[in-house]
């Protein structure tokens, strides 16, 4: 989703733009098609609505299980071709860069040249739900189990100062304490959870939406989102100021010489 949104803002839509375009793409047949409405949304509800969500989430690790991905490629392009411009990342007036883990070398993959389209792709395919990208012998997927606040690669532009934005600030404390394969992939959780936040420390302001109780497959809660967004920002804003003063006046100074 990051990679979604700094792709449009780096094509120079403004927030209403891109607003609109999730609030349209939303509403069309290709995204319907992603299947996102089959993952369980974890919230509370009565016994009928409790026992779908717990059949549904165990045919979802079940179809797993036998195959590398459920979901096309070529369903999610279909999505991202409606939201992102066909352009190349070298011709954008702002700079963009989107990260991807190679899952050969274990390594991150910043991508900060070639097809818009393509590089948002990569950072998109989810483990499991997406297929991978094979190229150049790596194996490339959603960068976000090791760089969820990519501050290295907003520094890999050139930036000097970075704004993160932090949207998995507190571990989740759900898991199963007496089955042993819960236990080992909440030992990983923990491990990427310590690994994310040393890495988005490292930027100069943090912004953390309270935003823990929106499902990641639940698109449903717009609204709610940049409400949320907008006051951990407001929050923020003395902190903000401050980072950009010193650079601002510079750049004062230096007109005013010439």
């Amino acid at each position: 989703m990051g990679a979604i949104i700094a792709a449009l803002y780096s094509y120079d839509y403004n927030f209403d733009q891109i607003v609109k375009k999730f609030r349209d793409i939303l509403d069309s047949d290709e995204f319907k098609q992603l299947g996102f409405e089959s993952f369980p949304e974890h919230e509370k509800g009565h016994l009928f609505s409790r026992m779908n969500t717990y059949i549904k989430e165990r045919m979802i690790y079940a179809k797993m299980l036998l195959t590398p991905y459920i979901t096309e490629r070529e369903t999610l392009r279909k999505v991202i071709t409606k939201i992102v411009p066909d352009v190349n990342i070298e011709d954008l007036p702002i700079p963009f860069a989107s990260v991807a883990l190679d899952l050969i070398s274990g390594e991150d993959v910043i991508i900060k040249e070639g097809k818009l389209i393509d590089a948002v792709l990569k950072t998109a395919s989810i483990v499991g739900f997406f297929p991978p990208w094979d190229e150049n012998g790596k194996m490339l997927v959603d960068g976000g189990p090791t760089a969820n606040v990519p501050v290295d690669a907003a520094y890999s532009l050139g930036a000097d100062r970075v704004i993160g934005i932090n949207l998995s600030s507190k571990l989740s404390r759900t898991f199963n304490p007496k089955s042993a394969l819960s236990l080992n992939f909440r030992i990983d959780e923990i491990a990427k959870f310590r690994l994310n936040k040393m890495r988005a420390n490292k930027a100069d302001v943090l912004i953390e939406p309270t935003v823990k109780s929106i499902h990641w497959s639940d698109f449903s809660k717009i609204d709610f989102g940049i409400r949320m967004g907008y006051s951990a920002t407001r929050e923020k804003m003395g902190e903000i100021k401050k980072l950009i003063r010193p650079r601002f006046l510079s750049r004062a100074r230096s007109r005013t010489r010439k």
